[in-house]
């Protein structure tokens, strides 16, 4: 039986990589880095996981050896960035994902997030939208912070999983890229895949399903419960 539903953030729930592009291009300018990202350096950026890992990355490429306390300043200062971005533009939600939400609520079915996002980016993109209680609506929230390793990793999954009490075979998670892909799977986790716009040639293949156009794809949550059904059953079959 699907008793969870697990959610990625950032390409997932909404496209808010360009939004934090350019947070981080005002944070450098701040800071007097000599960064700046454009559109197609950012899409290659975007497969190290966590923006002070991104920062020290491009720095390590620049030859640069990263200070790790400035990175964490200029990345506080990107995070500050991106909320008021965030706040006087706002950035719609993908199609479906709202309504899985609500239709996983009215069920009985606990929904979670599971990131690799810092905390502070979630309110401005989640309150809009859903109040400001939103945090109450969720059964388990676990951000970049929370743990060791990033995705691909697993940790932030099987964090989520612990919190909620749900064994793997009973939650579905969702993403957006081969990373998170990676990470839910190395969990135990069948995903579901609604592929961001800003990662054209991630290889998601190894993806449970794969929903070109967005979330919007599945009718129902009674049409994802039945989907995971059928799954578990011949994931048995196989065992």
């Amino acid at each position: 039986m699907l008793e969870a539903l697990i959610f990625d953030v950032d390409g997932t729930v909404a496209e808010t990589e360009d939004m934090h592009r350019r947070a981080f291009n005002l944070a450098f300018a701040r800071h007097g880095l000599g960064l700046v990202w454009n559109a197609r350096e950012y899409r290659t950026l975007l497969k190290v996981a966590g923006g002070r890992e991104r920062i020290a990355h491009a720095l390590k490429l620049r030859g640069t050896p990263p200070d790790l306390a400035e990175v964490a300043r200029v990345h506080a200062t990107k995070t500050r960035f991106y909320e008021m971005l965030l706040a006087a533009e706002g950035v719609p939600w993908r199609s479906g994902v709202r309504r899985l939400m609500e239709q996983a609520w009215e069920s009985g079915r606990a929904v979670a997030l599971a990131t690799t996002t810092s905390d502070a980016n979630l309110d401005p993109l989640f309150a809009p939208v859903l109040g400001a209680g939103w945090r109450s609506r969720f059964a388990a929230v676990v951000t970049g912070e929370m743990v060791v390793r990033k995705k691909p990793a697993a940790d932030a999954h099987v964090e989520v999983l612990r919190r909620l009490g749900v064994p793997a075979s009973r939650a579905v998670a969702f993403e957006d890229s081969a990373t998170g892909v990676a990470a839910a799977a190395a969990a135990g986790l069948a995903v579901v895949v609604a592929p961001s716009s800003w990662l054209p040639d991630d290889d998601v293949s190894a993806a449970d399903l794969v929903l070109e156009s967005g979330l919007g794809e599945l009718a129902s949550i009674e049409a994802l419960v039945s989907w995971h059904r059928a799954r578990e059953a011949a994931c048995s079959l196989r065992a």
